[in-house]
C-alpha cells in the first residue's frame, strides 16, 4: 500500500513516532528550568577523557543552540512524516538521522550542564562514567525509527514475473557478474597502501604500520570480493556467493512472497555495493535492471542483474510448489 493511503494503524505510529522526537527538546526545555537558579556563566565542553574538562563555554549559547538543534530536529521530522513522500522505508532512515542530531544535542547540554551544576565549578565536572549515556544519546533516532512501520518499497515499473513449470519439472539458473566498479576501487585501495606503508617498512618502522596495514589489507580484500559475484535460483532459494566463496546472501524457497523484476535506483537502497538497511537489503553494482525479493517477513532484497525476468520467474515458480 502506498504512502498516499495510509491506513490508521500507520497513521497512529507515524504520530507516536513524531511526539518521540520531541522528547530532546522538552528534555533540554525541561532542564534548563529545573537548573535556571543555580545555572554558572560557563559549563563544560570537551573531555579528552573521563576525568576532568579541558574547555568549557558559555552556558546560554549552548543552551539555545541546542535547544534550536532539537525543535528543529522535531519540527522536521513533524513536516516529513505529514507529507505524503517519500516512501515510508525511506523516511525512516531520515528519522533516524534526524533523531541522531537530536539526541546528541539533548546530551551535549544536559550532561555536561548536570555535571557542572554539581561539580559547582567546570573544572570539578569529572566525566566519568557518563561518557556512556553520552556516546548511547546518539542513538535515540533509533526509537522513532524502530515505532515507524516497515512498508515494503514501493517499486513503480516493478512486475511481479513467474513462469509455468510442469509437475515434475525442475529448474535451475545461474549467472556470474562483475563489477568494473568494485575492481577499479581495489586497485586504489593497493595503491594507497603501497605508497603509505612501503617507505615504512623500508625505515625499519614495522610496528608502526601493523594495525593500518591490517587495515587498508582487509579494506582491499572486501573490495575485490565485490568484483565478481555467482547469482544463483534453484530448489536452495536464491543465493549470492562472493568471488572467495563467501556468501552473502540466502533466502530459502519457503521465504520467498513476490519477486518482481524492476530497475534498480541505487539511492533507493542506501548507494552502491552491499546495502543493509532496516527491513531490507541489496547488492548494488550499478544502476538499472534488477530483481527484488519481498519475503514473507515482509524484508526485502534487491540485486542489480541483466535480464532479470528469467531468475525472477523461476524463483517465483520454484517458491509457488513449496
Amino acid at each position: 500500500m502506498s504512502d498516499t493511503a495510509t491506513p490508521k494503524p500507520t497513521r497512529l505510529r507515524a504520530v507516536i513516532a513524531a511526539l518521540t522526537m520531541l522528547v530532546p527538546a522538552l528534555a533540554i526545555g525541561l532542564s534548563y528550568l529545573a537548573w535556571a537558579p543555580v545555572l554558572p556563566a560557563e559549563v563544560a565542553s570537551h573531555w579528552s577523557g573521563a576525568g576532568a574538562p579541558d574547555d568549557s563555554l558559555p552556558t546560554m549559547p549552548v543552551l539555545i543552540t541546542t535547544l534550536v538543534v532539537a525543535l528543529v530536529s522535531a519540527v522536521a521530522t513533524i513536516v516529513l512524516l505529514a507529507v505524503p513522500r517519500p516512501q515510508m522505508r525511506t523516511k525512516r532512515m531520515i528519522v533516524l538521522l534526524i533523531g541522531l542530531v537530536a539526541g546528541m544535542a539533548a546530551a551535549v547540554w544536559i550532561i555536561p550542564t548536570w555535571l557542572t551544576v554539581q561539580a559547582g565549578s567546570v573544572d570539578g565536572a569529572v566525566l566519568g562514567l557518563w561518557i556512556v549515556p553520552l556516546a548511547v544519546s546518539s542513538l535515540w533516532g533509533v526509537i522513532p525509527a524502530a515505532i515507524l512501520p516497515a512498508q515494503p518499497l514501493h517499486l513503480p515499473g516493478a512486475v511481479p514475473v513467474s513462469m509455468e513449470l510442469g509437475e515434475t519439472e525442475v529448474g535451475a539458473w545461474s549467472r556470474t557478474i562483475t563489477a568494473t566498479m568494485f575492481a577499479w576501487m581495489t586497485a586504489v585501495v593497493v595503491a594507497l597502501t603501497a605508497a603509505i606503508y612501503i617507505p615504512i617498512v623500508l625505515q625499519g618502522e614495522v610496528e608502526v604500520a601493523v594495525f593500518g596495514l591490517v587495515v587498508m589489507v582487509a579494506a582491499a580484500l572486501v573490495c575485490a570480493s565485490f568484483i565478481r559475484l555467482r547469482v544463483s535460483v534453484d530448489w536452495r532459494g536464491l543465493r549470492v556467493v562472493s568471488l572467495f566463496g563467501i556468501p552473502l546472501k540466502r533466502i530459502p524457497l519457503d521465504r520467498v512472497d513476490v519477486v518482481e523484476a524492476t530497475d534498480i535506483r541505487p539511492m533507493d537502497w542506501g548507494g552502491w555495493g552491499y546495502r543493509v538497511m532496516p527491513g531490507r537489503s541489496a547488492v548494488v553494482l550499478r544502476a538499472g535492471a534488477g530483481l527484488v525479493v519481498t519475503t514473507t517477513a515482509d524484508k526485502q532484497f534487491a540485486i542489480t542483474i541483466d535480464e532479470p525476468e528469467r531468475p525472477a520467474g523461476l524463483l517465483q515458480a520454484l517458491a509457488a510448489r513449496v
